[in-house]
This record gives structure tokens, sequence and C-alpha cells, in this order.
């Protein structure tokens, strides 16, 4: 549940912000993970990164993805998508699970679970994504 004073402070970043970030840190085996609370509000997908990424990375993608989606108006594209980073990022819809397991707090949030979920996916060192044969095991997390 979030407290009160934490409902006060994510609903300032949204309106400051348009999005707040939770960032919830792995304990071996289970990864940590990003996600974003607020994009709901204007019609839009919330955002999903699962992944031990420092704090800074995590946040920077993020933000820039979130401010992106809330300029156009419109849902990331599916899929590959370059952002002008060193490499793109892959967009994909999750399921039911995504609610569940991590965006927890984007229900408590809003008070029901309808919303969607895009999960923002990096791709290891050789350029495999999470769900790609091959891809290395820290970042082929479980799917939403």
């Amino acid at each position: 549940m979030i407290a009160s004073g934490r409902m006060r402070e994510v609903r300032q970043n949204i309106e400051a912000f348009g999005q707040h970030l939770f960032q919830v840190f792995g304990d071996r085996p289970d990864p940590g993970f990003t996600y974003t609370i607020g994009n709901t509000d204007r019609g839009l997908p919330e955002l999903l990164l699962i992944g031990d990424f420092p704090s800074h990375i995590a946040a920077g993608l993020l933000n820039e993805l979130g401010a992106k989606m809330r300029e156009d108006g419109k849902p990331l594209a599916t899929g590959l998508v370059d952002i002008g980073w060193s490499i793109p990022v892959k967009i994909r819809q999750t399921g039911a699970r995504a609610h569940s397991r991590y965006t927890i707090q984007v229900d408590q949030y809003l008070g029901h679970d309808r919303y969607s979920v895009l999960q923002i996916m990096v791709c290891d060192e050789n350029g495999r994504y999470p769900g790609e044969a091959g891809c290395a095991p820290r970042y082929d997390v479980d799917r939403p």
C-alpha cells in the first residue's frame, strides 16, 4: 500500500513531470525492475523495465520514452525502437502478469487494474533481446 505521504509525492511528480518512477531492487535470483505511474491518466500505457540497471540508466530511459509517448499522444510502437542511444530498445505489450508481479503500485494509485503496460527491453552484449534464443540469462527474465 502506498502511504499517504508517498502518494502525495507520486501525485506531485506526475503533475510536475508527467509520470512517477518506482524502482525495486532485485534479490538474486529475481532481478530488479523500474516502472512508471501516471501515463494511464493520459490514456497511455505504463512502462516497465526489468533488470538490474543503475538508477540513472533506468530513470533516463523510462523518462525519455514516457516523455516521447506523452508528447506524441500515443503509445510507443512495439518492436525495435531507435531512441538515439548506443543501442535500440525493443518494446512489447505485456500480459496480466505484469500487474500482479511488477506494477502493483499502479493498481493502488488508480484503484483498479484496467491499464496496459509496455515492457522496455535492452539487448545483451551479443545484441539478443529477452525472449530470443541465446539471450544472456541476466537479461532474459520472465515475460510479464
